[in-house]
């Protein structure tokens, strides 16, 4: 664990968390230690915001302990962004780019999906398509032509899963090809695909001006690429051991793994030096 020294944060406002990889364990389960500890910070008047690629409806059920006023969320990696259970912001891909994506994408037999208005939608239920729902929780939607469905419905967020040798290729062919648009790495296996003036780090510094709270007394957990913004543009940043490379670097703090509970035992450190808001 890298803690360096004077790290503690006096004045927390509001804890961002990524979920997969991060709050969640490998079997994708919440613990009661990381659980107790979202409770904690919420009965503290601490702001807490889930920040994930997830959509909002796939949050909400990870999370429906939480009443409205204490469900706050940037969900799509910052395309939708919720507040105290009020959706405040909400950007979709254009319509025209997004069909052409999936074609380029389609035409190299490589897994793509889309969300439309919070539904998650395929062309075809595959074995790829039927697990990637079970992930998130959520009824998919069959379309057939996926393509042409979004000429005519504008997508929040495009998905790619492929193996990672595979995305790394994709996605440098298609940031050469398209513009506008974010290509973003996502726990390993995704390539998550937004429009370019959205991510985590936007949405923290969004929820922040709402709730007249200074980014500097924020703090931010995170494990993958689509982290690094949030990570940034937090108080004080703080990365899983099994993060990647790059979120490990730019970090403040490396706690333990998520199959550790890294995120309760830093914040358990941290509220140890707080004053009470309540």
């Amino acid at each position: 664990m890298k803690e360096p020294r004077n790290w503690e944060l006096k004045d927390v406002r509001a804890v961002f968390s990524d979920i997969d990889g991060t709050l969640l364990d490998s079997e994708e389960r919440l613990t009661s230690e990381n659980l107790n500890m979202i409770q904690e910070i919420v009965h503290r008047g601490i702001l807490m915001v889930f920040a994930s690629g997830r959509s909002t409806r796939s949050i909400r059920k990870l999370f429906s302990g939480l009443d409205e006023r204490n469900f706050n969320a940037i969900a799509f990696n910052g395309s939708e962004v919720t507040l105290r259970g009020e959706v405040i912001s909400r950007t979709t891909l254009d319509s025209a780019t997004a069909s052409q994506i999936v074609r380029v994408v389609s035409e190299i037999n490589i897994h793509i999906h889309a969300y439309v208005d919070g539904e998650l939608v395929f062309s075809e239920l595959t074995p790829a398509a039927e697990r990637y729902a079970l992930h998130t929780g959520l009824e998919p939607v069959i379309v057939g032509d996926l393509a042409g469905y979004l000429q005519e419905n504008p997508p929040i967020k495009l998905v790619v899963l492929s193996e990672s040798d595979n995305l790394s290729a994709l996605k440098e062919k298609l940031t050469g090809q398209f513009s506008g648009v974010s290509f973003t790495r996502s726990g390993g296996i995704y390539l998550d695909i937004t429009r370019s003036n959205v991510d985590k780090g936007r949405g923290l510094i969004e929820i922040c001006k709402r709730e007249g709270i200074a980014p500097e007394n924020t703090v931010a957990f995170g494990d993958s690429d689509n982290d690094i913004e949030m990570l940034k543009a937090a108080g004080l940043s703080v990365a899983m051991s099994n993060a990647s490379q790059e979120v490990r670097r730019i970090a403040t703090v490396i706690t333990d793994s998520n199959d550790e509970n890294g995120f309760s035992k830093i914040m358990t450190k941290l509220l140890q030096n707080l004053t009470p808001l309540l």
